[in-house]
């Protein structure tokens, strides 16, 4: 049961629109925070707010250059999201 609520909270990342919409930007290229501010006209706190949890999930890594920091798809992400979705299925299946 404990696997069933980790992979809930993991999933409740997942819920946010404007973290669903940063994955999908970084899903196409590698970007900033100016450019993800840009493209989602919103201000650098709240992109930042949402690039942090996403990288405390490892979700996303940062690649730092100088004083900018990059920011794209975790290179794990699709492994991660195949096995939780099979955890779920499994738990769901045992309860």
């Amino acid at each position: 049961m404990v696997k069933l609520e980790t992979t809930a909270k993991s999933f409740h990342l997942l819920a946010d629109p404007i973290r669903l919409k940063i994955l999908c930007l970084l899903k196409k290229q590698e970007m900033c925070v100016a450019d993800l501010c840009r493209e989602l006209d919103l201000s650098q706190p709240k992109v930042s707010y949402h690039l942090k949890i996403l990288l405390d999930a490892d979700l996303i890594e940062r690649r730092i250059v100088g004083t900018w920091s990059y920011y794209h798809l975790s290179t794990d992400l699709g492994d991660w999201l195949k096995n939780e979705c099979e955890e779920l299925l499994k738990e769901a299946a045992i309860n």
